[in-house]
């Protein structure tokens, strides 16, 4: 277990140190009760709901230690959620002041954080990716202000599948005075599996998610890894009960089964490069570097292409509509029938 916290932390807005935590009976008490009567449950409920009808630990003890431990980190650096998509809109309220502060992010990239942003009244400023959607840190340091106390950059970036170098994110980092927000959603199908577990100082906080490599996208159960006092504000300030007991227990479950989870990774890395061999043999596409789960893909006509194969129940997503995403479709990897049937829609479209 390693913690390696050691530089000062960025700001969090000042009124939420004060704010005191929502507490319940059960977390003033310790040892084992013989009677829960504090939360108002139905107690006959245990009749048909045996595993679910007591209130969910709204810490998260037994998933944050399992986490830990497979990542050999402190219980104390992880926090969990409902899906990354409520820690990222958690860190968003936690830190910008709406009306004030703005989010510095780049394009073409998630688009959840721009929308979060948004919805707090903050200002967006996207910098745009280079051609080759390399991080362009000069930009984006050119872009950072006293109005931008924070980034958040997804790694492998998603629509692009991009895994930028360390040392492109250090260059930003150690001239940036806010907080780095790496998403790493799909660090697992990386080269870089542990992604900035071993670089992070008190300045990082990195989101990590069961929907993606894990296979649980429909629990909605999504962690981060940050400093102690993060995890710790966030336990005061989240929504009491965000996480139920049955997703709780169930990445529980899963994170016993790692040798599962990483033998599927291996396949669709395996997927991956064969996919990107027999895309870029089709005439005019051009299949963009990924380490991720998916490919960004830029064949003729791309919106028509999207269209044709929506008409044969294929569901790809069109991504033409975003900056230096011309003529882009962005493929999920799939089994390796699947692809084939991929494969022959798009040889059968494109040379008609």
């Amino acid at each position: 277990m390693r913690m390696l916290w050691s530089f000062a932390m960025p700001r969090f807005r000042p009124h939420l140190q004060a704010i005191p935590p929502y507490s319940s009976a059960r977390e003033e008490f310790s040892g084992t009760a013989r009677l829960y009567l504090d939360a108002n449950e139905n107690p006959y409920a245990k009749a048909w709901e045996p595993t679910a009808y007591r209130y969910p630990d709204p810490y998260h003890t037994a998933l944050r230690e399992a986490i830990a431990a497979h990542w050999g980190i402190s219980p104390a650096e992880v926090a969990c959620g409902a899906g990354s998509d409520e820690l990222i809109d958690w860190i968003l309220r936690a830190v910008a002041e709406p009306s004030q502060d703005t989010l510095l992010t780049v394009t073409p990239s998630y688009g959840v954080y721009t929308t979060y942003a948004r919805i707090h009244g903050l200002g967006v400023r996207e910098v745009r990716l280079e051609p080759d959607f390399s991080l362009p840190t000069a930009s984006l340091l050119a872009a950072a202000g006293p109005d931008t106390p924070l980034a958040i950059l997804c790694r492998p970036n998603n629509p692009t599948g991009t895994l930028w170098p360390a040392e492109a994110i250090e260059a930003f980092v150690q001239r940036f005075e806010g907080w780095v927000v790496l998403d790493e959603a799909y660090i697992e199908f990386s080269s870089e599996p542990r992604g900035w577990l071993d670089r992070r100082t008190p300045q990082f906080i990195l989101l990590r998610t069961f929907s993606k490599a894990w296979g649980m996208a429909g629990w909605r159960v999504g962690y981060m890894i940050a400093n102690p006092e993060v995890v710790s504000l966030y336990y005061r300030t989240k929504l009491p009960y965000n996480l139920s007991q049955p997703a709780q227990a169930r990445a529980l479950s899963v994170l016993k089964r790692w040798p599962l989870v990483e033998q599927s990774i291996r396949r669709l890395q395996a997927e991956r490069a064969r996919l990107v061999e027999a895309l870029a043999a089709l005439p005019g596409v051009q299949v963009f570097p990924s380490e991720a789960n998916f490919l960004l893909v830029r064949v003729p006509n791309a919106l028509a292409v999207y269209r044709r194969l929506l008409d044969q129940g294929i569901v790809v997503r069109y991504r033409g509509n975003l900056p230096l995403c011309e003529n882009t479709l962005r493929i999920t990897l799939g089994r390796p029938e699947e692809n084939n049937t991929l494969l022959e829609a798009l040889c059968r479209i494109i040379s008609s």
